[in-house]
């Protein structure tokens, strides 16, 4: 009877309520979730209306705090998991990090080639690319990109190094495509560069990132895409 209980516990999923452990004392947010206790299963949560997995759960941590200062009791406590369940999933702390990493990057860097992909004009479809990047500096002030977070913090772990490289060259790829597009419909002049301008353009969104944890740095946003908008528009074809 004992193990058929047991059986029937694991195989089943608890319901919870957690407050949200990210930042303490200044969210009433709370996270509806279901986790499953059996070996390999998915761990799933309800926030905000949507099915989240453990690495979503914990990417508002590691942005905020970044990966050392992130430790695995915030992570559980965050989760409303116990240790076992961390490890047996993701293997430890790193594994979810990376995990985290990937995602955030994948969901960044979509977002942006959705934008370079709309019909219409691929010069402008950049020009929208570069506009957005000044939301950066009110969209997320206290936690900011986790990509270029993982940059600066992670510079001697070649596995968190190699995703976010794959992210950028992702978007790089993205940008000199659309670049390239506009040149050959006229947009661009022929003595425009389209992989030279793809380089700038994602240095200076990167740049970007990495102001948004400086408070105060609204200014020097603004003034960086007014430059790039205006290297952009110094190869146009007039």
């Amino acid at each position: 009877m004992t193990a058929h209980l047991l059986g029937a516990l694991l195989a089943s999923a608890a319901t919870f309520e957690l407050r949200d452990a990210s930042t303490p004392g200044s969210f009433d947010v709370l996270i509806a979730g279901t986790l499953w206790f059996a070996h390999g299963a998915p761990t799933t949560f309800r926030r905000h209306g949507q099915t989240l997995s453990s690495a979503d759960g914990t990417l508002a941590l590691f942005r905020e705090r970044g990966y050392e200062g992130t430790s695995v009791p915030q992570i559980t406590e965050t989760l409303g998991i116990c240790r076992q369940s961390l490890y047996k999933t993701f293997g430890d702390k790193r594994g979810l990090y990376l995990r985290a990493l990937e995602r955030w990057g994948q969901r960044e860097v979509d977002a942006k080639l959705g934008l370079l992909a709309a019909e219409g004009s691929p010069l402008e479809n950049v020009r929208t690319v570069i506009r957005g990047l000044a939301a950066f500096a009110t969209s997320c002030p206290s936690e900011g990109c986790l990509t270029v977070t993982a940059m600066v913090e992670n510079r001697q772990d070649k596995d968190a190094l190699a995703v976010v490289e794959r992210q950028v060259e992702r978007l790089e790829e993205g940008l000199r495509d659309a670049l390239n597009q506009a040149q050959e419909r006229g947009e661009l002049s022929p003595d425009a560069r389209p992989e030279r301008l793809a380089r700038s353009l994602v240095t200076t969104l990167y740049g970007i990132g990495l102001l948004t944890r400086l408070p105060g740095s609204g200014a020097r946003i603004g003034d960086a895409v007014s430059v790039a908008l205006s290297l952009l528009d110094a190869s146009t074809t007039r």
